[in-house]
């Protein structure tokens, strides 16, 4: 089967792979180490070293642990460029405003949410308020 990759996409395996880099180089530093990690995370050493190492498959139980820890998230593990990129290829973003997204997604909206352009809604809170008075 031929792959349907499109290039430039940042995949869930380069995501791990940079979370793994990270971690090999805060044990490298110093900061951890592979046993102190592991204890902290609740797995044995050999797991975590083979993980690290590449000699085992990271699960993502484990990913979410080490993202907790780290106080990260998954978008610290993108390179500004490649979320610039992605939202100019979905419209997300105005090319013209230099890193400010311009969409929201209408999932977000909860049920039964206006979406009146703010100086619309504005008003209409401002007359709600004056009657109230």
């Amino acid at each position: 089967m031929e792959s349907t990759l499109q290039p430039n996409k940042v995949l869930f395996e380069t995501l791990q792979t940079r979370l793994i880099n990270f971690v090999n180089a805060r044990i490298q530093n110093g900061d951890f180490t592979e046993r102190g990690l592991a204890r902290i995370l609740g797995i044995s050493q050999p797991q975590i070293h083979n993980v690290l190492k590449g000699a085992r498959k990271m699960r993502p139980e484990l990913a979410d642990r080490l993202i907790r820890k780290f106080d990260m998230s998954v978008l610290d593990l993108l390179e500004p460029g490649e979320i610039y990129t992605e939202l100019l290829a979905r419209g997300s973003m105005d090319p013209n405003q230099h890193g400010i997204a311009t969409h929201i997604p209408p999932t977000r909206l909860k049920p039964g949410t206006e979406t009146r352009k703010p100086s619309e809604q504005q008003q209409t809170e401002g007359k709600r308020m004056a009657t109230s008075a």
